[in-house]
């Protein structure tokens, strides 16, 4: 063949393979066109156009009108993001929670009891000591005995109806100090209420008061220091008495 004949030859052969190829093309597109609408094929540029209408969840409703609802991510194996929604459990009876139990008040404390303190002094008159064998030798004989905290008691079924100590710091009136001991006076005192009757204790101390003043060349003195009359005597008994019956146990 002469080389002419060579070159239609080959021409011939790459236009029948140009117009295979193109041919096939052809065919392929015109298969596409005919696909329905509701089928996509995976990977395909139109499903992932779609997408884009349903990202973050979202998509039109069915109408294709209105505000975008939210809709269930689809489940993929291997993604932590995508896990399947949680089961919803069977509606049942409605359990109603019993009321709680009404707040319980705290006890209250008893009220500690109101107590009252009555005193009264003696001085000596001429404003010297008072001895110490002169002075137990009084308390004595008004009945009054030597007991706890190293000072003399009017006691009742063993308790204190009032107490006499000395005016000296700590108030001790230690018998066995004899005739070392001297006190420039005395203190007469009763807490109330105590083992007897508030206005029977108040007439037993200002009596007992008057025979130890009487005894010691001494006068008495109220709890103001000043000097203790019949009507101070009075006055104090009906404060006393007021005092017991308002705050007598109901």
């Amino acid at each position: 063949m002469s080389p002419l004949q060579w070159a239609l030859l080959i021409f011939a052969v790459i236009a029948v393979i140009a117009i295979y190829f193109l041919s096939r093309r052809d065919r392929r597109a015109l298969n596409s066109d005919d696909e329905p609408a509701g089928e996509l094929r995976p990977g395909s540029g139109r499903e992932r156009q779609l997408d884009i209408f349903g990202a973050e969840g979202q998509q039109f409703d069915e109408f294709g009108v209105g505000k975008p609802r939210r809709v269930e991510p689809r489940f993929n194996a291997g993604s932590a993001s995508d896990a399947p929604p949680p089961p919803v459990p069977p509606r049942g009876p409605t359990l109603v929670s019993p009321p709680p139990p009404p707040p319980v008040k705290p006890a209250v404390a008893d009220k500690p009891q109101q107590q009252k303190i009555v005193s009264l002094l003696i001085a000596e008159r001429e404003g010297v000591q008072i001895q110490g064998p002169e002075l137990h030798a009084a308390l004595e004989s008004v009945g009054l005995e030597f007991g706890a905290r190293q000072i003399y008691h009017r006691l009742s079924g063993g308790e204190a109806v009032f107490s006499v100590a000395s005016l000296l710091k700590p108030g001790h009136l230690d018998p066995s100090a004899g005739e070392h001991f001297s006190t420039p006076g005395l203190t007469l005192f009763m807490v109330l209420p105590g083992p007897v009757r508030a206005s029977d204790a108040i007439r037993d101390m200002i009596g007992t008061a008057e025979k130890l003043a009487r005894a010691l060349n001494a006068d008495v003195y109220d709890s103001k220091k000043q000097g203790f009359t019949p009507s101070s005597a009075r006055a104090l008994q009906q404060e006393v008495e007021a005092w017991a019956r308002q705050h007598a146990p109901h």
